[in-house]
C-alpha cells in the first residue's frame, strides 16, 4: 500500500505525511504518497432506502483552500453506516478504501466524540450508538461496515482511520484498541492517524 497523506481536523483539514512502512528496525521508510481528501459517510436505513450521505472535503488537499464538512442530519432509528476515502485531486477521484480494505490487519477506524456511544466511546445518551459489522482477516474490527442505532440529540463524531503497522515485528493491531481509546483517548495506542475529521451530528 502506498503511505497516506492525512486529512486532519478539528473542523479544519490539513495534509501531514503518515502511513510509512516500518522495518524491524522499528523505524518508518516512506514510500510514495497518497492522499485522502474526502471522508464519505453513508447512512443506509436497516428498514431499507436510500443512503443519506455526508461528506467532510478538502478541495486541494492540503487546507489551503477552506474545507466542507456536512452536518449529520438524521432521522431516529437503525443504520449501516458504511465510510470511504477518496482523492479528488485525481480525475476521476481515486478510491482509497480499496488500499485500506487490503491492509485492513493494519488499519482500524475508531467513531468518538461527544455524539457517539460505543465500542471506543463513553458517551451515554449520545445520539449515536455505534458498532462494528466488519472484521479482518485475524478477527479484529476494521470500521469501514458499522451498524448506528440513532436516537433524538446531537453533539460531534470524529472519525478517525489509524494506521497500525507492527512495530518489529511485533503486531500491533490487536482486538481491543477501541477498548484502550474508550478508557484513554487515541493516545494510549500506537500507530498514526491517516484521517480524522469531526462531524456535527443533529437528530431530530
Amino acid at each position: 500500500m502506498k503511505n497516506l497523506l492525512t486529512l486532519a481536523t478539528a473542523l479544519t483539514l490539513f495534509a501531514l505525511p503518515a502511513c510509512g512502512h516500518d522495518d524491524d528496525d522499528g523505524h518508518s521508510h516512506d514510500e510514495d504518497n497518497e492522499v485522502i481528501t474526502s471522508v464519505i459517510l453513508s447512512f443506509t436505513p436497516a428498514a431499507g432506502g436510500a443512503a443519506t450521505v455526508f461528506e467532510a472535503d478538502d478541495p486541494d488537499g492540503d487546507g489551503g483552500e477552506a474545507p466542507t464538512i456536512d452536518d449529520i442530519v438524521l432521522a431516529p432509528g437503525s443504520y449501516t453506516l458504511a465510510v470511504a476515502f477518496e482523492n479528488r485531486l485525481e480525475d476521476p477521484p481515486e478510491d482509497i478504501t480499496e488500499e485500506i480494505d487490503d491492509e485492513s490487519d493494519e488499519h482500524q477506524l475508531f467513531f468518538t466524540g461527544s455524539g457517539v456511544n460505543g465500542p471506543a466511546a463513553d458517551s451515554a445518551g449520545a445520539p449515536l450508538e455505534h458498532a462494528y459489522a466488519d472484521t479482518d482477516g485475524d478477527g479484529n474490527p476494521i470500521g469501514l461496515a458499522n451498524t448506528m442505532d440513532v436516537v433524538v440529540g446531537t453533539g460531534d463524531l470524529v472519525v478517525t482511520l489509524r494506521h497500525l503497522p507492527p512495530i518489529n515485528d511485533a503486531v500491533t493491531k490487536v482486538s481491543d484498541l477501541a477498548a484502550q481509546v474508550k478508557a484513554s483517548g487515541l493516545g494510549g495506542i500506537g500507530g498514526s492517524s491517516d484521517a480524522q475529521v469531526t462531524f456535527p451530528v443533529n437528530v431530530q
